[in-house]
């Protein structure tokens, strides 16, 4: 095996590992981002408000939100807007009051104490 060969081979071998630790960490802390999401959750839905989810968010089963002992009437999933935006939406659903959360894709929005929160709901690796 030539010098430039060997170096390509362990050259892909090392960016292969490194590209294992990243997605190892990745699926970790995606895991403890869910695993606060799910506590959030469980909490707001114990409170007398809604708890809105943007049209195209997906969320957990409803096997699992029960599982963690979340109350699933108090999820109100709402219609695509063809006037506003997403963001427009959610901010129109934090001014009516009604909500304790509006949940989309990449956050989790949440009223605590007197004050919106917001919690990212997924951690984007670039590859």
């Amino acid at each position: 095996m030539n010098t430039a060969m060997a170096f390509t081979t362990y050259s892909n071998s090392f960016n292969y590992s490194i590209s294992q630790r990243i997605s190892s960490a990745a699926s970790q802390v995606n895991a403890q981002c869910e695993s606060q999401f799910i506590q959030i959750l469980k909490s707001l839905s114990k409170q007398n408000k809604w708890i809105f989810i943007t049209a195209n968010t997906t969320m957990p089963s409803s096997e699992s939100l029960l599982k963690h002992g979340i109350e699933l009437s108090k999820f109100v999933r709402l219609k695509e807007s063809h006037r506003l935006t997403e963001s427009e939406t959610i901010e129109k659903a934090k001014q009516l009051g009604t909500a304790s959360a509006i949940i989309s894709n990449a956050n989790c929005f949440y009223f605590s104490g007197s004050q919106w929160l917001t919690l990212n709901r997924k951690l984007t690796v670039l590859h």
